[in-house]
């Protein structure tokens, strides 16, 4: 039994979404070199927890589970580019998900139920993150009027973990926690 362990909580996307973003990362190595996370599979993180002891945490994933299955699913549409401009040092490039009233009210509601606060949460899907600003200045303007609209249905939230100490650490897939068909009115 592992000490610690981390807990990456996510949103997984539908095969062909995951496609799409490929060839948006793919394009963007193209056009400015390599950067952190180009190899990294497309999701939407909603939070990451480190250093927890599994035995917590996994008795609070178990009760998670049970609130979760309370909710139901939620349909996201995509809706072009946005980013993150750190001080002009970094910036990171994604998919902006519409937040449409009802995709508010659901994210608020996941957030209760996960018993998780998510401060300054903006659900997003990463094409380029951390890039320095001049691969930003040269990247953005392909993204900034580029029309990228999809839609999918979130049916289920995915935990990974790994060990935190662990020398070559890689995320695994710890469970999926199903939203249940339960139509709540918000």
């Amino acid at each position: 039994m592992t000490a610690y362990t981390d807990y990456l909580m996510i949103i997984s996307l539908p095969g062909d979404l995951v496609k799409e973003v490929s060839r948006y990362k793919r394009a963007s190595v193209n056009a400015i070199g390599h950067f952190e996370g180009m190899h990294n599979r497309a999701y939407i993180t909603v939070t990451h927890q480190v250093r927890c002891k599994p035995f917590l945490a996994q008795a609070a994933i178990a009760r998670m589970g049970q609130r979760l299955s309370t909710m139901p699913p939620v349909e996201l549409y995509l809706n072009g580019f946005g980013n993150f401009n750190n001080n002009h040092i970094a910036s990171t490039i994604y998919a902006k998900i519409e937040l449409t009233d009802r995709a508010n009210k659901w994210f608020k509601l996941l957030s209760m139920q996960m018993g998780i606060k998510l401060n300054n949460f903006v659900p997003h899907i990463t094409i380029a993150r951390n890039i320095p600003a001049t691969a930003f200045n040269k990247l953005w303007p392909n993204f900034e009027q580029r029309e990228f609209k999809h839609s999918f249905i979130v049916n289920y939230l995915t935990i990974l973990h790994r060990d935190t100490f662990a020398e070559h650490n890689e995320w695994k897939v710890y469970r999926e926690l199903h939203f249940g068909n339960r139509l709540l009115a918000f």
